[in-house]
């Protein structure tokens, strides 16, 4: 009976161990003072330290997003400290900060500390509520295997790391996105202190619509995303695309890790002379000035998204008219067509209906798309709202 409890209690303590890792201190984990100042108040912002390293790329908006909290925290008298959101075991100073902002585990950690009710934590949603998201991710996997007897997880968009604390207790949470996905956040905790922000274009270029020729753009419909194909219903698009001939498709920035999801689509696409698989297309490239020019629209039936830069930037700079759904995280019905069902019957109900519009009305809408894009998803905005819902934050009791 004892050497059974002496195993018992090993087995536990190997638990605990393996549930609470060692926290260490590591010098070059938290960059300290980025903006070199002499503030007593400081700020620990958990998100990205590249930006800080390796100045603003521009092949995502979240380089600029996290340099803009940390400026946003030094114009009201912070210094700021920056720690990569992945950075699981750094045992971080609590006490030396009055705030915690951003998302990972340094946020997470926060709620734990013997210093957590005198911290105010602000948590960056970049897109939905993970509740929510999810869940919904997860049923595209699903309905894949549904159709095609394949499991393919790996084209979702479900992280194994679930931050709940931040999602739930946070004293404010700026949601990326729409008033859709600040809500999603009240679905889940009705008391929670939640704003949404809306995401920004890059202005890249100024496609001149009057010399583009509608007549032929009209056919050609673009997807312009990244990783989780399946959650951002890219499967679903090549099923329609491989069934037409009148119309094409062309296809950037899926992600070459998704080995599962491609080597199942490779062989149709390879097969079809509608659709074409561009890889990745850096903005400031010709290759993505050459594909402004040439569709008229882009499709974008995502299960969730946090503002959809993404999706900003071809209708900014292309004017391409959006074909997406409602959950994508920007409001679609004042600029495009909304998908109301994401399926293959839902998406291709869209279809359907835009192939039949004049090349008078498309170039219209190209038109309304862009000027209404670049006057209000701008980074000035942007940089505007985030400023102003610190301060406000900050000033509260």
């Amino acid at each position: 009976m004892r050497s059974i409890l002496l195993k018992i209690l090993r087995k536990a303590i190997r638990l605990i161990e393996k549930k609470q890792p060692n926290e260490v201190v590591k010098e070059d984990a938290i960059l300290q003072n980025v903006f070199n100042t002499n503030f007593q108040k400081k700020v620990l912002i958990s998100y990205l330290k590249k930006p800080f390293l390796e100045g603003i790329k521009y092949h995502h908006t979240n380089y600029l997003e996290c340099y803009t909290a940390a400026e946003a925290f030094h114009e009201l008298g912070f210094g700021v400290d920056v720690i990569d959101l992945m950075e699981e075991n750094t045992l971080v100073p609590y006490a030396d900060y009055s705030v915690v902002y951003g998302l990972g585990f340094a946020l997470e950690n926060a709620f734990h500390s013997e210093y957590a009710e005198h911290i105010k934590k602000i948590f960056y949603s970049t897109g939905y509520n993970p509740f929510y998201a999810y869940r919904v991710s997860l049923l595209q996997v699903e309905n894949f295997y549904g159709r095609n007897k394949k499991l393919i997880p790996q084209s979702s968009r479900v992280q194994s790391l679930f931050w709940a604390n931040q999602y739930l207790l946070s004293d404010l949470v700026i949601a990326l996105g729409n008033n859709a996905v600040a809500n999603s956040y009240l679905e889940t905790n009705k008391n929670i202190n939640v704003h949404s922000i809306s995401a920004f274009y890059f202005d890249v270029y100024d496609i001149d619509l009057n010399k583009k020729n509608f007549a032929n753009a009209s056919k050609n419909f673009l997807w312009f995303g990244s990783s989780g194909l399946l959650h951002k219903g890219l499967d679903l698009i090549i099923d329609i695309f491989a069934n037409r001939n009148d119309i094409s498709l062309h296809i950037c920035g899926a992600d070459k890790n998704e080995r599962k999801f491609l080597d199942f689509y490779n062989p149709i696409i390879e097969k079809c002379d509608n659709i074409f698989e561009h890889g990745f297309i850096p903005l400031q490239s010709s290759k993505f000035n050459e594909l402004m020019n040439l569709c008229a629209y882009t499709i974008f039936p995502s299960a969730s998204e946090g503002g959809s830069p993404a999706l900003l930037n071809v209708m900014a700079n292309g004017g391409l008219i959006p074909i997406a759904t409602k959950t994508c995280g920007v409001d679609i019905k004042e600029l495009g067509f909304e998908i109301e069902e994401l399926s293959e019957k839902g998406i291709l109900k869209q279809i359907e209906e835009v192939i039949l519009l004049s090349t008078d009305i498309i170039k219209e809408k190209s038109e309304n798309v862009k000027t209404i894009v670049k006057s209000i998803y701008t980074y000035d905005s942007y940089k505007t709202q985030l400023s102003r819902l610190i301060k406000e934050e900050l000033s509260s009791n």
